[in-house]
């Protein structure tokens, strides 16, 4: 993965007086972690924030840039306004490199067979896998081409994983299963009649 890097600036402005800084196009946060002592107060551009969570999403390691110093943090939780779903606050995890962590991944999938028969479900959306943060993958690619019918599945542990990471979540969870196809209401009522008529035919041929 190409390397990443994203700009801050040390807070001093904590409390309700962040709206301010918000105002301004910046949205306040902190840097924490096993590397790092104690919390940093921190605020990034808020453009420049969402063009990054929005390619690389929650715990992908990147580094921050702070007052000429590098930082290797992921994104580990953002906090965001309900109603429009703007950012409202950022937590940045500074891991140790050398030491292994368990975290979550996203769960994508590729392209259905065109012999499907039936509807992509996606159960699960993400996985928790254990590893060292440089080796944790982005996401993973789950592969749905080989699933033909109703209740076919793939599960955690039929998902490939990059060297170095072990999967956390139960290997038989069911991560996507194939809905069979809903009967609509005219074949229901179409289908009716024909099975109406073998209770009569049954009748008539006792009567005989």
């Amino acid at each position: 993965m190409a390397e990443q890097i994203l700009r801050a600036e040390p807070r001093t402005v904590v409390g309700k007086k962040v709206k301010a800084l918000r105002r301004e196009g910046r949205i306040p946060g902190v840097v924490y972690g096993p590397v790092v002592d104690g919390t940093i107060q921190v605020s990034v551009d808020r453009r420049e924030f969402e063009r990054y969570y929005k390619a690389i999403g929650l715990n992908t390691l990147f580094r921050l840039e702070l007052q000429g110093e590098h930082h290797s943090v992921m994104i580990r939780e953002v906090q965001v306004e309900p109603v429009r779903w703007a950012p409202l606050h950022v937590d940045f995890f500074a891991p140790n490199l050398k030491q292994e962590i368990v975290t979550s991944v996203n769960v994508t999938h590729g392209e259905a067979s065109q012999d499907l028969i039936g509807m992509v479900n996606q159960v699960i959306t993400e996985i928790q896998v254990r590893g060292l943060p440089a080796d944790i993958p982005m996401h993973v690619i789950a592969d749905i081409s080989g699933l033909r019918g109703g209740g076919e599945h793939v599960t955690a542990g039929d998902l490939p994983l990059p060297k170095g990471i072990t999967l956390v979540t139960p290997a038989d969870e069911t991560v996507i299963t194939i809905l069979a196809p809903r009967v609509s209401e005219e074949e229901e009522e179409a289908a009716a009649p024909a099975e109406e008529a073998a209770p009569a035919a049954e009748a008539a041929e006792t009567e005989e």
